[in-house]
């Protein structure tokens, strides 16, 4: 016998144990131990089968603009059911809350080129991005913080280690996706001159409301800074300029709302 004959003999014999299936999948030989891969393996992608287009950048409308930085005088409608001690808080901080803060007043985590955290980075100035994989959605602020929302199943840790975006876990109803988030560093901003407490849990669900609206309806608890859940809406519009690059560091001579006119050399 040759050598290519030896060579297609040992082949067949060979896939006899090993069959390769049409679609690309392998089974083993009924008398081998090794087990069977499936049949029909699940495709990543269509784990994404019915879910929503989120593609695009989308940026806070007008009107979630001047509902998130108005001033405390009680104008705005959506102002959160403050406890009496952090109503006297936000109330010291003068008008931090629409951008006039005073000399030495509120330190923003913007000003020190810090990440706004959880929830309030939800209300920044920055058009967001959305992504949809298989087991997370991932949201990108254009202020380089990354929102990590795990779809898979998994359960909040019991012992999460406090960070700025939290730990964020969501399942899908339909078209819209619930995200619970626990685990939020007290050093991230409620919105602009509050921040949260290690208790504060977030409950947001997103869902596109027509080709060019995002809306996400939000509620906030923790008992130390509410009396009563703190329920708010703020709606997205898709921004035709897309992602632009930002870098707080760079060129920033406003600190401690002191700011630099030396000319830039």
């Amino acid at each position: 016998m040759n050598r290519t004959a030896v060579a297609l003999l040992s082949l067949a014999t060979a896939s006899t144990a090993l069959m390769l299936h049409a679609n690309g999948s392998v089974a083993a030989d009924a008398h081998s131990d090794t087990p069977a891969m499936h049949a029909s393996p699940t495709r990543w992608w269509d784990s994404l089968k019915g879910l929503p287009d989120w593609s695009g950048a989308w940026g806070l409308d007008d009107q979630s603009f001047a509902k998130t930085f108005s001033d405390s005088t009680g104008r705005n409608p959506n102002d959160p059911p403050l406890t009496p001690a952090y109503a006297a808080l936000r109330a010291g901080n003068g008008a931090a809350n629409n951008g006039q803060g005073p000399p030495g007043g509120v330190q923003t985590n913007s000003v020190n080129c810090i990440p706004d955290g959880m929830p309030g980075i939800m209300t920044a100035p920055f058009a967001f991005e959305f992504i949809i994989s298989p087991g997370r959605v991932t949201i990108l602020p254009e202020n380089n913080e990354v929102r990590r929302i795990y779809t898979d199943g998994r359960p909040h840790p019991d012992d999460p280690d406090p960070t700025y975006e939290g730990h964020s876990i969501g399942h899908w109803e339909g078209q819209t996706l619930v995200v619970d988030t626990i685990g939020v560093l007290p050093q991230a901003e409620l919105f602009v001159g509050l921040h949260v407490t290690e208790h504060t849990h977030v409950v947001e669900r997103i869902f596109r409301r027509d080709a060019q609206t995002m809306q996400i309806d939000t509620i906030v608890t923790d008992p130390a800074i509410f009396t009563s859940a703190w329920h708010y809406t703020r709606t997205y519009k898709r921004s035709d300029a897309g992602m632009i690059e930002y870098v707080c560091e760079q060129n920033n001579r406003d600190r401690n709302w002191k700011v630099n006119l030396t000319p830039p050399p």
